[in-house]
């Protein structure tokens, strides 16, 4: 169910331990509902009947007051794809919804002196956005690789996840004056899917699937191209309205809870070090040690933990075989799997499939 946020201090905040009692869960905007509504209505879908009951409040909220959590918001992303036939919904999402859907962050970019500054920029407020996601921009030998990185859960809408982020990303990179030359990849984790020619016309034939992350590589010299349409001052207006906007949404999180997050967001089969993830959540290794050390857990035993969450979660999907699920999470044979979960949860798989809680 969609909720208006809440303040920081309000009752449901608590403490560090309390906080890191309990798993992350991710919220989305309301600014990214107000995308898919834009879009579902360009092929004659009411949004009343993807929204349902929360229409009336998609229609009268501050869109970035507005928050679902991520599952319900996979839940109604599935059925507009179901509603429009359409499975590149999430390509759709990115490039046809209107600049005003996503308030703040459009003219935040739009008026940003460089691609550079722009991706700076919405590093720091993707979570007026997507909470969980994350951009990593990197250079090597005259290419920038614009990484982008979001909760996983094996569900389908993991792809329509990717297509909406990195599609964004290349219409962020274009607007910035980079052209077809210049655009080098538009990468995928996942396997090319059956409408890819929907990615032909997108991409231009420079959709790239299988591969070791999600995001679009360029030319690195477009990154600190002078924008034509910056325009400093307007963006230092829109800059100071995010910062009131992200610390009146800002929800207090634990170090553990955050790193719960980070871990969702990576690929299962991908475990980053303990010195990367420390890395990402800024702190330092030995506070990241002690913080796991106090909620009573090691770093090992919390990524088995999440683990565990990602298994449990894929048995509940009956489309998924047990072989297809220990292959998502890394597993080479089924066998191995089996052990791994019956010491994650104290039971095994089939039993957990059968019988779920």
């Amino acid at each position: 169910m969609v909720n208006e946020s809440q303040a920081p201090g309000s009752a449901s905040s608590a403490n560090d331990g309390a906080a890191d009692s309990q798993p992350a869960v991710p919220q989305v905007s309301g600014m990214v509902l107000r995308a898919l509504a834009d879009v579902v209505v360009r092929v004659g879908i009411a949004p009343r009947d993807v929204f349902q009951s929360e229409e009336t409040m998609l229609a009268m909220s501050d869109p970035t007051d507005l928050r679902v959590p991520l599952p319900e918001y996979r839940r109604l992303l599935a059925r507009a794809i179901a509603l429009t036939g359409d499975p590149a919904l999430g390509l759709r999402c990115a490039l046809q919804a209107s600049e005003s859907a996503f308030d703040l962050l459009a003219p935040l970019v739009a008026h940003a002196p460089t691609l550079r500054h722009a991706i700076q920029e919405t590093r720091q407020f993707q979570a007026l956005a997507f909470e969980g996601s994350a951009l990593h921009l990197t250079e090597h030998t005259g290419v920038a690789r614009l990484r982008s990185e979001f909760p996983r859960s094996h569900e389908p809408t993991d792809r329509s996840l990717a297509e909406f982020l990195t599609a964004g990303c290349m219409r962020m990179v274009r607007s910035f004056g980079c052209s077809q030359s210049e655009f080098h990849a538009a990468c995928f984790e996942h396997k090319r899917p059956g409408y890819h020619h929907v990615y032909t016309e997108v991409f231009e034939g420079k959709e790239r699937f299988s591969q070791e992350f999600t995001g679009v590589e360029f030319a690195a010299h477009v990154l600190d191209r002078r924008h034509l349409h910056a325009n400093p001052e307007l963006q230092t207006i829109v800059h100071r309205q995010a910062e009131q906007r992200l610390e009146r949404l800002a929800r207090p999180a634990g170090v553990i809870d955050r790193l719960r997050m980070y871990l969702l967001a990576q690929p299962a089969t991908r475990v980053p070090p303990m010195a990367t993830a420390a890395r990402q959540l800024g702190v330092s290794v030995r506070t990241l040690r002690r913080r796991v050390g106090e909620a009573g857990q090691s770093y090992r035993s919390l990524t088995q933990q999440m683990q565990g969450e990602r298994a449990c979660m894929l048995l509940r999907n009956p489309d998924l075989t047990l072989q297809s699920i220990a292959s998502a999470l890394g597993f080479t044979d089924t066998t191995a799997f089996y052990r791994a979960f019956k010491r994650w949860t104290g039971r095994t798989a089939s039993d957990y499939r059968e019988a779920p809680p």
